[in-house]
């Protein structure tokens, strides 16, 4: 006989959800540490986008959630988000960071880049996209393990920064594992993660990817492809630019980056959104004084407000003797 606890708990599963896999995490990393989560899955209909709360950590028509590391110099673990087989693999694709329209030319019908596809029971797949050149660890037709490394992160396909593509499909269906038995958005419904995962892959409005002090203009290009020189400022530095690098940032969010050390060194810039930005470089610097650096601690700090309370934030220092 059935106890009445199991009974309800049978009763709040939905039957199209019984078999569904309880997915980890398919990255080996540290979330808002060593990696961040980019997009989510597109819960809008029309040509907007809107993830599973509502938020815009997304873009049209996305199917998947990507989670992402800093840069190409990086790398980290894919790793297969439950047990499984193998159902087909990629490999072979270049890494190439999406940056023109000849650029996404390249790629098409190969927009997952390298990857895998693997089947689970009842009708369930995952994919993993973008994974590193020459990185695919598994064969079609092997068993799985939950938390079994597949390859590396990379950038290979239709991929604007490195990071893997985690699809989930039911019959074909692409499915959301924030939001599995619902339409629309509305925050977490019927998820699909373990609790570990789930833990790990809690909702953020924005994340710090890195700040810094750097002796001349800072750019993006350099920050996501790892070349941003992360030397100690010195007296011979020509400037201080104090910089921060952010990503999923809200419209009317202020940005604001500023320099203090000391005497008269100082510098400072802010900017408001007019909409949201999936990522935001902000850099003030201040030029050498004529009678050079004066010695002792400067420090900079980043911010994130929203309506003047701070949501983000990051301050660090550095000596020079």
């Amino acid at each position: 006989m059935v106890g009445a606890a199991a009974w309800v708990l049978a009763a709040l599963v939905s039957p199209a959800l019984a078999d569904a896999p309880r997915l980890g995490l398919p990255i080996a990393c540290t979330v808002a540490e060593t990696c961040w989560v980019q997009q989510y899955n597109d819960h809008d209909p029309s040509s907007a986008a809107q993830d599973y709360a509502c938020g815009s950590q997304s873009y049209d028509g996305h199917d998947g959630i990507d989670i992402r590391i800093r840069d190409t110099a990086q790398t980290a673990g894919v790793v297969a988000a439950a047990t499984g087989t193998v159902k087909a693999v990629r490999d072979g694709v270049d890494d190439h960071l999406m940056r023109s329209a000849a650029d996404r030319q390249a790629v098409a019908k190969i927009e997952c880049g390298n990857g895998a596809v693997i089947a689970h029971d009842g009708g369930w797949e995952t994919q993993y996209c973008h994974m590193r050149e020459g990185s695919v660890a598994v064969k079609a037709g092997e068993a799985v393990a939950a938390g079994q490394k597949l390859g590396e992160v990379g950038y290979s396909g239709m991929a604007a920064f490195p990071h893997v593509h985690l699809g989930l499909r039911k019959d074909g269906k692409a499915v959301d594992p924030f939001r599995s038995d619902a339409s629309g958005c509305g925050g977490l419904s019927d998820p699909l993660w373990t609790d570990e995962a789930a833990a790990a892959l809690a909702y953020r409005r924005g994340d710090i990817l890195r700040t810094g002090i750097a002796p001349g203009r800072v750019d993006v290009a350099a920050l996501e492809e790892g070349r941003m020189p992360n030397d100690p400022p010195s007296a011979q530095w020509d400037a201080l630019v104090a910089y921060g690098w952010a990503i999923n940032l809200e419209k009317d969010d202020e940005i604001a980056v500023s320099l203090q050390g000391p005497g008269d060194v100082k510098a400072s810039n802010s900017v408001i959104l007019d909409r949201p930005k999936a990522q935001y470089l902000l850099f003030a610097g201040v030029k050498r004084p004529e009678g050079g650096w004066p010695k002792g601690v400067y420090s900079g700090r980043f911010e994130v407000r929203d309506g003047g309370a701070v949501r983000l934030s990051k301050v660090w220092q550095f000596a020079i003797d």
